[in-house]
């Protein structure tokens, strides 16, 4: 948002002017918002809530917050990153021990 400066000199109607060109050139034309909002407010909150609830991966829904033991519905994936406690465990096949999959990590680089 630009300053917007009223000099003692200023008139009211200059005064006016300055700050109604406020909606147009600060804030933007609301006929742009992609949206089903009316005004800037409720546009935010409605970004905000489809924002702030959370995410699908695979099949899973999963609420910003929530600890995820089981991913379904997830066919491939490029790469990633495991970070097994105790075990790790694929199709309720155990596949390596935390130790093993150190030992794993280091030998391989």
């Amino acid at each position: 948002m630009a300053a917007r400066t009223v000099l003692t000199t200023d008139t009211l109607e200059t005064f006016r002017t300055t700050f109604n060109s406020l909606s147009s050139t600060d804030i933007g034309d609301p006929a742009t918002l992609t949206t089903t909002a009316t005004d800037i407010v409720g546009a935010i909150n409605e970004l905000d809530s489809d924002v702030s609830s959370g995410f699908t991966l695979g099949s899973t829904s999963i609420n910003l917050g929530d600890t995820v033991s089981t991913i379904t519905g997830l066919t491939s994936f490029e790469s990633a990153s495991i970070n097994a406690t105790s075990s790790l465990t694929i199709n309720s096949q155990n596949v390596a021990t935390q130790p093993f999959a150190i030992a794993q990590a280091i030998a391989l680089g």
